[in-house]
């Protein structure tokens, strides 16, 4: 039997923090270096943006568009499933716009 909260949960658990939300803005138009999505997110901390970062590509979210390569150097991109969450960062941006900015 299908988990009846799982379309709102899961979803919630995978970019449900607003750190990894932002980092999924930020690489929208296309993948970026660690130094560029830091300088892009400039309140964001350096042990933050590197455990937002594993824990997006542990979870399918992001990938690492080169081997082996040091996380300052690397290129970030957005998966499948990172492109996906377009559609909730655009109701997340027009809830904010409509009743709280």
């Amino acid at each position: 039997m299908p988990n009846k909260y799982c379309p709102i949960f899961k979803p919630i658990e995978l970019v449900g923090d607003s750190w990894t939300l932002l980092i999924i803005k930020m690489l929208l138009p296309g993948p970026l270096r660690y130094n560029e999505i830091r300088g892009k997110i400039p309140d964001i901390n350096n042990r933050t943006l590197s455990s937002r970062l594993k824990s997006m590509i542990s979870k399918g979210v992001i990938i690492k568009s080169a081997r082996d390569c040091k996380p300052t150097i690397c290129n970030y991109e957005l998966t499948e499933i990172g492109q996906g969450a377009v559609g909730i960062l655009q109701a997340i941006e027009d809830f904010g716009n409509k009743f709280l900015c």
